[in-house]
């Protein structure tokens, strides 16, 4: 389980049980990928929406304006809409919202990923022999050792592999030099991969302000994937669809409150 847990979420056996159960669930046999990189899923989700995507573009604040919100980007544009969806962790933007919102402080778990092509050393393992190296090599919870797994991406033939290495510090060309008799290309990434997770958790609300700005990722407490993400997000549509096109359509009704003045929402 510790080993499990430090390869998926990059921390110790001590997160929540179900954190820790998922993990589990992406340990087995049975995990799917994309051929040609899992990136294809969101490419196509973008694409049969027929949505504008603005790329290289970040939004620096939301503001609620009464019947709209307008949100500005870092390189001067605003964009107005009814309804807003924050679909990216707030922990570490610096997003200015108006009126404020609150939610619980949460400290991301930073995983730095690099990328190597090249040839691992067997001597550093030990071993005699590249192919006595198993495809994924996956630690103990131990500060002496410096990385948390390497696993083989791709072998383009018996001299030439492309690995991946998860880590919680940047690896040095020093270290990566002892893992490695033959290093072509390295590529590092820094990322907040998923929440620090500190069981009992407190959760952000799905909805920031009580009307239509709405977070994603306040789910990513329980558990942070692609599956739960997409799950969460299934579900924040379907809160937009009962709480603000029944309101409309409610309203035009005239049956937009019940006996006690609250509005009513189809329940979907």
């Amino acid at each position: 389980m510790p080993v499990i847990t430090r390869v998926n979420y990059g921390q110790s056996a001590s997160i929540s049980g179900l954190a820790g159960a998922v993990s589990l669930a992406g340990s087995g046999r049975g995990v799917w990928a994309i051929e040609g990189g899992n990136w294809q899923m969101a490419a196509g989700l973008i694409n049969r929406s027929d949505a504008a995507v603005h790329l290289h573009e970040e939004i620096d604040s939301v503001s609620y304006l009464g019947e709209y919100y307008e949100l500005n980007s870092t390189k001067g544009n605003s964009y107005k809409c009814e309804v807003a969806v924050v679909a990216t962790p707030l922990d570490e933007l610096n997003i200015q919202f108006t009126p404020p919102i609150s939610i619980p402080k949460r400290k991301l778990q930073h995983t730095h990923a690099t990328f190597v092509r090249g040839l691992l050393n067997p001597g550093y393992f030990g071993l005699d022999a590249v192919s006595e190296i198993p495809k994924l090599v996956a630690t103990l919870e131990d500060p002496d050792l410096p990385f948390t797994s390497i696993s083989v991406l791709k072998k383009h033939d018996e001299k030439d592999f492309t690995y991946k290495i998860f880590s919680r510090e940047p690896m040095a060309d020093i270290l990566l030099d002892s893992f490695f008799s033959v290093r072509q290309e390295t590529i590092r990434i820094d990322w907040g991969a998923y929440p620090h997770y500190n069981a009992p958790e407190e959760f952000a609300p799905f909805i920031l302000d009580d009307r239509n700005l709405y977070y994603v990722n306040a789910f990513e407490n329980a558990a942070s994937t692609v599956e739960t993400s997409a799950i969460t997000a299934e579900n924040i549509a379907r809160l937009i669809l009962s709480r603000f096109f029944s309101q409309l359509l409610l309203i035009s009704s005239n049956l937009g409150s019940n006996s006690d003045g609250e509005i009513l929402h189809v329940d979907l």
